[in-house]
């Protein structure tokens, strides 16, 4: 059996080995946590169906867990840098694990009628995991949150445990990421359902809920 473990989530707890996909995920014990993984013994290429199964499966996992911490693309370790990484970051992942017990993220983002900027091409042809998403963060970089992110976020503030928004690309001005008690899903819903249409040509979507991307801190080196 191979000793290269990918990785695909952090948990507080341990489900069951399933499958999914044709992948077999089991949950193996890391310092004071539990990893998700599949045995491989090499990382799956960046591509939009890969990046697509993963968050699928991600969703599998927080469906069986009550705290979990989703990994980055890409993670692929083995047996040894997987303790060596959690017990390194033992304090910061506990702490994490604290914050989204329990809790869902949701996403909101807001629309231009027209793109402000040019998309992207950089994260489609992104390498890894981390070149992806640092070109996502280049992409947006220079460009301000918009008046509206101040109006949402007043309007749930009582029911988010937690907050990270940033600047879009192309149509989306803006995203911002909740963390919300799984059971006040649907009053954070009906709240931002409830926000009066502004005069300016924004249209406002919301999706969730899903496990908690945002809310993870760096783990790999």
């Amino acid at each position: 059996m191979t000793k290269r473990l990918y990785v695909f989530a952090l948990a507080a707890g341990k489900a069951g080995t399933f499958s999914a996909a044709g992948h077999r995920i089991e949950f193996v014990k890391a310092d004071a946590v539990y990893a998700a993984v599949e045995r491989l013994e090499t990382a799956p290429a960046v591509s939009e169906a890969a990046l697509r199964a993963q968050h699928d499966i991600v969703a599998r996992i927080a469906a069986k867990v009550d705290a979990i911490l989703p990994a980055r693309f890409g993670s692929l370790v083995d047996t040894e840098e997987l303790e060596r990484v959690v017990a390194l970051r033992r304090q910061a992942i506990r702490d994490a694990l604290d914050l989204v017990r329990g809790r869902a993220q949701m996403t909101v983002r807001l629309f231009e009628a027209e793109a402000a900027v040019p998309l992207a091409h950089a994260a489609t042809a992104a390498r890894s995991g981390t070149e992806y998403l640092q070109a996502r963060r280049e992409a947006a970089a220079g460009r301000a949150l918009p008046l509206s992110v101040a109006e949402i976020t007043a309007a749930v503030k009582d029911i988010v445990a937690a907050e990270r928004s940033e600047p879009g690309q192309g149509r989306v001005a803006a995203t911002i990421y909740h963390l919300v008690d799984r059971a006040a899903v649907d009053q954070y819903k009906k709240r931002l359902a409830g926000i009066p249409p502004r005069p300016d040509p924004q249209m406002i979507s919301v999706s969730g809920p899903w496990p908690p991307y945002a809310f993870v801190p760096e783990l790999w080196p």
